[in-house]
Formats: structure tokens, sequence, C-alpha cells
């Protein structure tokens, strides 16, 4: 019985030891800033063609914050904001804000001895909170109005990119590019009826650890 005991604290011991050995390899944290260009799906060319395009190239911002739980895996909150003047002329002015609030895991290379070249996926969803305004002649109808409408739609983002090492600490991200689809429901204010937003997200930046 003593030999079973003192062999059992041998292997509690050593997989502490290795448990201790692994994490102190990898990175705890990373956080991710940087610029975010996003092509979204407007849906509003059924306006009038020569009114909205049908998409919208908005320029924001996209930052990270991703936990590390493995040499490969991490759990990633996401936020990004875009802002565009979609119109704008003498009598009508209208702007769209793109808000987005996701979750999700990320695949990477977390070791802090890994390679020089880090290719990265990941797995997001949450809330896209979206916010169209428009101010002047907004049904083309010589009158003039004000309207704000708000949504919280459910969005996704799939996707990746490559970091670069740079320092211990620090990792260029090259480049990332999602597929980012957001689920619109229908507007009876705006007249627009439910639709899938295809949308594309490219971001560079600046990832520290």
């Amino acid at each position: 019985m003593s030999n079973i005991k003192s062999y059992l604290f041998i292997l509690i011991v050593l997989a502490l030891a290795t448990f201790s050995a692994s994490a102190q390899d990898t990175h705890k944290v990373e956080f991710f800033g940087g610029y975010s260009y996003l092509s979204v799906d407007t849906g509003l060319d059924d306006f009038d063609a020569d009114f909205f395009d049908s998409r919208a190239g908005m320029h924001g911002f996209n930052g990270s914050v991703t936990g590390i739980v493995s040499k490969r895996i991490g759990i990633k909150f996401d936020f990004t904001t875009h802002s565009k003047n979609l119109f704008n002329d003498s009598v009508t002015d209208v702007k769209f804000r793109n808000n987005q609030f996701m979750g999700g895991v990320q695949f990477k290379n977390n070791e802090k001895d890994g390679p020089v070249l880090k290719p990265f996926g990941h797995i997001l969803a949450g809330v896209a909170n979206q916010r169209l305004t428009c101010t002047g002649d907004c049904f083309d109808d010589g009158l003039n109005t004000s309207i704000a409408e708000t949504q919280n739609n459910f969005t996704m983002a799939i996707g990746g990119g490559l970091d670069i090492k740079v320092h211990p600490r620090i990792d260029i991200r090259a480049f990332q590019i999602d597929y980012n689809p957001t689920f619109f429901r229908a507007d009876d204010t705006l007249g627009l009826d439910s639709f899938t937003q295809h949308n594309v997200r490219i971001g560079v930046g600046v990832v520290i650890h």
C-alpha cells in the first residue's frame, strides 16, 4: 500500500510539472488592435439604382482580446466599429454605423517560442448593432423628414489571417480576411425585407502578448 501511494504521489507531481511547463510555454493572453475595412451588402439599392449602391466600403477599428487555453486554442472576444456617409446632397443626408460584438474560438500557434509566421483562423458569433439615419428628403417625396432606425442582428465572422512575430511579445497582423454575414431582420419603416448581408471584413494591426 505504501508503494502504491508513493507511485500515485510521483504521478501527480509529474502531471502537475508537465502542466506547469506547458502553461509556461504558451502566452496567457493576446491583445489585437488595428485598422478594419468592411464591405457591406447594404440592401438599399432597391430604393433607387441611382440613389444607393448595393455595397458600401466602410472604414473603422477592430480590437480583440483572446485568452489562451492551450498551445493551439484561444477564447476570443472581438469588437469592430465602422461608419460611412452613404449619401449626401443639398436635400438629403444618409449615414450608416455598424458596431459588432462577437465571441468564439481562435486557432493559432500560441507557443512563446513559436514560428515567425503564425497563420490563424477563427469562428465568431454575436450581435451587430446597425444604425441608419436620414435627414432631409428621405423618401424622395419633397418632404423634410428625420429617420433613425437601429437594429440588433445576429452576425458571424469566419476567416483568419497571418501574424508575423517581430518581438517575443509583439506580432504584426499582416492581414485578416473574414466572411462576415449579418442576418438583417425586416424593417417596415425603411420598407426592407429580411435578408442576409454578405459582408467582407479586412484588417491589419498589431498583436501584443
